[in-house]
């Protein structure tokens, strides 16, 4: 029953396979250079434009011929002939057929990005016919906005970065107090040890509990 929803499936050449995998192949034969040219005139002698690949790590060997009666030949002549003192099995191969995608040409080949993607390339293509560089405005480089809140603090004041609601705390940046410079000369003050507040822990939110 399986046999024969697979051939259904098969309406046109095309999908009929068109390589063999040879396997239980001898482990010499993928290091001497004679058993090869004896292997490969095997399939030569079939069809000379015919590709083996000698697949080592898998000890296998792949032979892919042009048209699918080569590839049945080719097997049906392993079925009954024995290399090296070794019966070698052989099974199709299937044809992979890789589907055009949307960013493909009709050929297989990848399309060319967008024109407004095209000048991230680099080396950047040519720009079409009318295109002008625009004016990017200059660059800011005094903010008198930023200048007046900053001088409207001091060095001694404290700065309210958020004003704290119910779900989150209050954030408040206080400066830390210098030592004296004749105590961190004479070595009675270390300069990396000074006053600094720490900030109290917010109180913690009680989860409450599931009436009873």
């Amino acid at each position: 029953m399986e046999e024969k929803e697979k051939a259904c499936k098969i309406n046109d050449k095309d999908d009929l396979p068109t390589s063999i995998i040879i396997r239980d192949v001898p482990k010499e034969l993928f290091d001497d250079a004679e058993l090869k040219e004896n292997f490969s005139s095997l399939f030569t002698q079939i069809s000379e434009n015919c590709r083996i690949d000698y697949l080592k790590g898998f000890h296998r060997v792949r032979v892919v011929f042009t048209e699918p009666e080569h590839a049945t030949a080719a097997k049906l002549i392993l079925e009954h002939h024995k290399f090296n003192g070794i019966q070698l099995k052989a099974f199709f191969a299937q044809n992979i057929k890789l589907t055009r995608r949307a960013y493909q040409d009709e050929e297989g080949h990848l399309k060319l990005p967008p024109l407004e993607k095209q000048f991230l390339i680099s080396p950047p293509s040519s720009p079409p016919i009318g295109w002008e560089q625009s004016i990017e405005m200059a660059p800011v480089v005094c903010s008198f906005d930023l200048m007046s809140r900053l001088a409207a603090h001091t060095v001694e004041d404290k700065y309210e970065v958020h004003g704290g609601d119910p779900n989150q705390p209050k954030i408040v940046v206080t400066p830390a107090k210098n030592a004296e410079p004749e105590a961190v000369l004479t070595g009675l003050l270390s300069p990396t040890k000074g006053s600094i507040p720490h900030t109290p822990r917010p109180p913690k939110r009680e989860i409450g509990t599931a009436e009873e």
